[in-house]
């Protein structure tokens, strides 16, 4: 009777051994145009990235770093020098509903911000030294639509609706004129693509343990 227990619990711990080892993490991995329609009008390509991860791909977070920018300009008729620097990022969550065998619907809240700092000096008297800063927060819900071009790489649209304010920063205090907006975020559309796969992880540690296709 001892030994049969003993069986007993040997077989249920190799059953949830084997079960720790194939629970498996979802991750997602793309770019996104930031204006769809710079394909149309030759407006500069501005790119971001993304990466979301899940439990499952029906439902993810989604992390994106907006295109970082820095510039440094001269002058030479003012002897003036600028340079300038611009990030953003935001974090959302994201849910999906199939509509057929490729295609499905996606949507979430997202929230972000977008800063920039710039600097502009002159030499020419009496000499300039001017300071900007400004971050602009925003709140989106994102409404977008998935196709499948095979079971490791898709294509998506979305759009943006939501609204953002911003506050700027002069000459060492913040300025009292702000402004809000709302609607599309100013674009038509948003063209991203994205590798998706998913990793082994043992038990609750989330350690990657090999990868393997996501499944059709």
């Amino acid at each position: 009777m001892k030994l049969s227990y003993v069986w007993v619990l040997v077989a249920l711990f190799a059953s949830v051994s084997l079960s720790a080892q194939k629970t498996t993490r979802h991750h997602e991995l793309g770019i996104q145009l930031e204006q769809s329609y710079g394909f149309m009008y030759g407006a500069p390509l501005n790119f971001k990235t993304l990466y979301k991860v899940g439990a499952s791909d029906k439902a993810v977070w989604r992390f994106q770093v907006g295109n970082m920018q820095f510039g440094r300009n001269y002058y030479e008729p003012s002897q003036q020098r600028s340079s300038w620097m611009s990030v953003g990022g935001s974090i959302g969550r994201e849910w999906r509903k199939e509509m057929n065998a490729d295609l499905r619907f996606f949507h979430g809240p997202l929230i972000g911000a977008e800063m920039s700092m710039s600097r502009s000096v002159s030499d020419v008297p009496p000499g300039t030294d001017n300071s900007y800063f400004y971050i602009m927060p925003n709140v989106i819900y994102v409404l977008g639509i998935q196709y499948r071009i095979n079971p490791s790489l898709y294509v998506a649209a979305e759009i943006h609706p939501g609204f953002n304010t911003q506050f700027n920063y002069n000459d060492g205090h913040w300025s009292p004129n702000r402004y809000m907006s709302g609607g599309m975020n100013g674009q038509v559309a948003l063209l991203s693509v994205a590798y998706q796969f998913e990793t082994y992880r043992k038990g609750k540690t989330k350690k990657a343990r090999g990868i393997v296709q996501t499944p059709e």
